[in-house]
């Protein structure tokens, strides 16, 4: 999967300025694309990635680096992430 969300993007979101961090953040940026693609399975990774699919990746980056205690999705993230979801029957 390429990368959706850049360690610079995920950083302005989550409003973090200094480098301390960053291995912290680029590990919730890889688990966050893969629970989210996880759920999107419509976009086949190439193009540009839709809007909502990198609002839910840093959704849930923030959530994860503000509760580091919780795995939990984003409120509304599956309003985001349901049009990208691929049923089969």
């Amino acid at each position: 999967m390429p990368n959706i969300v850049t360690l610079a993007e995920a950083k302005l979101f989550i409003r973090v300025l200094d480098d301390d961090e960053d291995t912290t953040i680029e590990t919730m940026i890889a688990a966050a694309t893969d629970a989210v693609c996880d759920v999107a399975q419509a976009w086949d990774g190439t193009g540009e990635p839709p809007a909502r699919l990198k609002l839910a990746i840093l959704s849930r980056v923030a959530i994860m680096f503000d509760t580091r205690n919780s795995l939990e999705p984003g409120i509304g993230e599956d309003r985001l992430l349901l049009p990208l979801r691929t049923v089969e029957l």
